[in-house]
């Protein structure tokens, strides 16, 4: 592959990870594009999966496989995929397991490791998105930032944005890893570090991302975001927090790939601040950042104060 990229307007952060900006990628042509394998776990997600799958077929792309990997869903779900076309295979041993068989099942250079609620919001995303991996060969991993839905809850788009303080605080700081989940990677690379974890039920991402990050690849922060469709309600969060909770206990705090004062500091300090931000900007949604808050602590405290070190 052979391709002319301006990227005068990429901020690269250090030798890990680097910013790379849309505008940059949008007027050069690719003259072999590589292919891609979307790879989905999937269990009862008949009421996200259409909006997802439909946004993957409808790219103005070629040579796209869908894998999907289902948990013995008791809905439509497997019926939707086999609508859209998706290669269907089976596991319900654990996510991380599901996430490991989508891979070796997926035959093509690119696998986007993808949740079932993830929507791309445009038909030429995929195009340019895919431009990254051209500027080095030693790029693991595309990135996106995530939006949530205009029509979401207040609660979702908190969330989503506060997510979002924490990743870039994250990058400018250097500290922990990135790009594990929801993301476009090079398979070889993948491959090479041995994939997922499959001891993992929770956090398999990160696991994958710092295994990528020790073998010396590299992660592009790509600015056109997708729609995460996400903890739409508190209770879902608190269910998901509960479930994360878990990891802790089994893990250690070394599972999260953060000290306990980032962690306090990220939650807390960076939440209330964004809330004080956004609100003056006129993002309403902040007012539930307290009960959000409150939420992910009652679920998370107990096990983040006594995980072992």
């Amino acid at each position: 592959m052979e391709v002319e990229i301006m990227v005068s307007s990429r901020k690269t952060f250090n030798e890990y990870i680097m910013k790379v900006d849309k505008k940059s990628l949008t007027s050069s042509e690719i003259e072999s594009k590589p292919s891609i394998s979307f790879c989905i776990p999937t269990k009862n997600e008949g009421e996200d999966l259409p909006s997802c799958l439909e946004s993957i077929v409808n790219q103005n792309y070629d040579n796209i496989e869908i894998i999907i990997v289902d948990g013995y869903s008791s809905d439509n779900t497997v019926k939707i995929a086999k609508k859209y076309g998706c290669k269907i295979y089976y596991d319900n041993v654990s996510l991380a397991n599901s996430r490991q068989i989508s891979i070796e099942k997926s035959s093509r250079d690119i696998v986007a490791i993808w949740d079932a609620d993830i929507i791309i919001p445009h038909k030429n995303w995929l195009k340019y998105a895919i431009k990254c991996f051209l500027l080095d060969e030693k790029i693991s991993t595309v990135w996106p930032t995530y939006i949530a839905p205009h029509t979401g809850s207040w609660a979702q788009k908190c969330h989503i944005a506060h997510s979002m303080l924490i990743f870039k605080d994250r990058v400018e700081k250097n500290r922990g890893v990135f790009g594990g989940g929801n993301c476009l990677f090079r398979r070889n690379h993948v491959l090479s570090v041995g994939g997922f974890d499959t001891s993992y039920n929770f956090g398999e991402d990160m696991i994958l991302a710092k295994r990528l990050k020790e073998a010396g690849y590299k992660v592009v922060q790509y600015d056109d975001p997708v729609i995460h469709d996400t903890m739409k309600s508190l209770r879902a969060l608190y269910n998901r927090s509960l479930w994360g909770s878990k990891a802790f206990e089994s893990k250690g705090i070394t599972f999260y790939q953060q000290t306990k004062f980032d962690i306090l500091r990220e939650q807390y300090y960076l939440g209330f601040k964004g809330m004080i931000n956004g609100l003056t900007k006129g993002y309403i949604f902040w007012l539930s950042f307290p009960f959000l808050i409150m939420t992910k602590s009652l679920a998370y405290s107990k096990s983040i104060l006594f995980a072992k070190n």
